[in-house]
């Protein structure tokens, strides 16, 4: 069921229908008086010192700050049409409670925190359109330059316009599936529709945004810890010893220490896009590396000092390294078994590539052109994928084949590394055996992802399909024949040219035919009866005028043969 769910929201980013614009109860916004106690103060885009000016400002500039730091050292402010920040020490309160100020930090947070972000993958629409009328401008992931860049709308673009800030100086819209933020003064409403029209703060995405390398750095993270907890097990190891030693009332030599393991950094970009996931792990893994830090200090600490005349270290400092040691031991093992969890595993075979989609991964087989590929889809396995190499300049055709059963199919090609970028997709079969998707032009060599999925809603029958493909690249030929059909005596598949040897998963045995179909435009005269049957296989019906399944016995003559 994992397997299927994630193939599904796959799918549904790029494939799901736009519904109508939902507008979402305003962000929690803090209502704080404040005021600059010192001249020359300077306020900042993203809550940190070193970060960059907003501008500055003198003793006696009031305010009003709507949300807080993470560590409460800063404010949140509207300064001069967008969000900005000023230091607690520079500021005086005079009415309310810095401490009932919602988080945020433009650096980890997406616009609105995670359980109701404001920027991100979206299907919601609008009755107000903007467009950019002398310009591009960069689409951010919230109402500030602070903010990372999500996308670059060029000149012209219209898009839907969801919301707005409360000082209407920025705007929030749909760009091309992605909710993000855009200055509103480069933005034309269209129609004559009043800013005012629209709900401050917008509405909420689907997820919060996620930059496309960070799909891969997820992962690389998560080996990271796991490498680092294995490393420092061995310093684990030789302070435990030391330690257990001393416990017994042994000497224990004070020489050669463990090496002290630092804490973890993981990237504020990869951290906010799998925030629920990386921030837990990240504190156990830093609480466990300080108390193996501990356990080492103490014991280079009692190093330093002359040891009482029984060498016996104090109960209290011996009793603090243990547990120290202890806790560590427990987050170590914890920790080994949470992020073992969540990465792939990377034994792959040659034939075998890893798909990767936000915190989700599949092993997937790798597919040749010209291969026949035979697979099944069930009531537990209603999705599957596979992945293919291509080169710029080639021509790729998809035949997918229902050899039974009773799939509603979906059949979509795109980029492996932007799976939602769909180059070409085929749909629902209708009184046809084989859907043919494309051919689709690549214009960049490298590794693509192909997507087979039964669309059905509301069976009322399990789903039971046996189907067969086959990738071919059609690029210079001058006419392209069917790879795949059904022989109209036989009903069996029939493959032309046959496939290359070690097709994958033959658990059902058919024929292969080697009579091509020259074109699926000829009629009778032109060919001889073996080709016209593959071409009616191939979905000619006119050669078939009586609908008998035999082409060309009509008064229709075709060349013996």
């Amino acid at each position: 069921m994992r397997r299927v769910l994630f193939w599904l929201i796959v799918l549904s980013a790029a494939l799901c229908l736009s519904v109508g614009s939902v507008f979402a109860q305003p962000i929690a916004r803090g209502n704080v008086q404040i005021v600059v106690n010192r001249d020359n103060v300077n306020i900042r885009l993203a809550p940190a010192l070193g970060a960059d000016l907003a501008g500055t400002v003198n003793a006696g500039y009031a305010t009003t700050a709507n949300g807080r730091s993470p560590d409460n050292q800063w404010l949140r402010i509207d300064f001069q049409g967008q969000e900005a920040w000023v230091g607690v020490p520079v500021i005086t309160v005079l009415e309310g409670d810095i401490a009932s100020l919602p988080v945020g930090d433009p650096r980890t947070i997406p616009y609105g925190g995670f359980e109701s972000p404001r920027s991100g993958p979206t299907t919601a629409t609008s009755p107000v359109s903007g467009r950019l009328a002398n310009s591009g401008l960069h689409l951010r992931a919230g109402p500030s330059t602070a903010y990372p860049i999500l996308a670059n709308p060029l000149r012209y673009t219209v898009f839907p316009v969801t919301g707005r800030t409360v000082n209407n100086a920025w705007l929030q819209v749909n760009f091309e599936g992605t909710l993000g933020w855009v200055t509103a003064g480069f933005v034309e409403l269209q129609n004559g529709a009043n800013i005012l029209s629209l709900p401050i703060d917008g509405v909420v995405a689907s997820e919060a945004p996620q930059s496309a390398d960070t799909k891969e750095n997820y992962f690389a993270i998560l080996q990271l810890m796991l490498d680092r907890i294995n490393i420092s097990q061995t310093a684990l190891d030789s302070i435990r010893g030391t330690w257990t030693t001393v416990a017994l009332g042994q000497r224990s030599a004070c020489q050669n220490f463990p090496p002290r393991p630092s804490d973890i950094n993981i990237p504020n970009p990869i951290l906010a896009a799998f925030n629920q996931t990386l921030e837990p792990l990240r504190v156990d893994f830093n609480t466990a590396m300080s108390n193996l830090r501990l356990a080492i200090d103490l014991w280079i600490e009692a190093c330093g000092k002359p040891q009482p005349p029984n060498g016996v270290v104090g109960q209290a400092t011996v009793i603090g390294a243990l547990n120290a040691i202890q806790t560590t031991d427990g987050l170590f093992a914890d920790l080994r078994g949470r992020i073992s969890a969540l990465l792939p595993n990377l034994n792959l075979q040659a034939d075998e590539c890893l798909f990767t989609y936000q915190e989700q991964f599949d092993v997937l087989k790798i597919v040749g052109k010209g291969q026949l590929v035979r697979d099944q889809l069930t009531p537990r396995k209603t999705v599957t994928g596979y992945c293919f190499d291509a080169a710029a300049g080639e021509s790729i055709r998809i035949e997918f084949a229902e050899v039974k059963g009773n799939i509603s199919p979906l059949v979509s090609v795109s980029p492996f590394n932007n799976p939602t970028n769909f180059l070409g997709v085929g749909r629902n079969l209708v009184q046809e055996q084989v859907l043919t998707v494309g051919p689709i032009n690549i214009t960049t060599t490298g590794r693509y992802l192909l997507i087979v999925a039964d669309e059905q809603d509301n069976r009322t029958e399990a789903l039971n399909s046996d189907f067969a493909l086959l990738i071919t690249n059609v690029a210079g030929q001058a006419i392209v024949n069917p790879g795949l059909g059904f022989d109209p005596v036989t009903k069996l598949l029939v493959v032309n040219p046959p496939p290359p040897a070690g097709t994958t998963n033959t658990t059902v045995v058919t024929p292969v035919v080697s009579t091509v179909c020259p074109s699926l435009s000829y009629t009778c005269a032109q060919l001889t009866c073996s080709q016209a049957a593959a071409c009616l296989a191939a979905g000619n019906f006119t050669l078939d005028s009586n609908g008998n399944n035999t082409p060309c016995d009509e008064g229709l003559a075709c060349i013996p043969g």
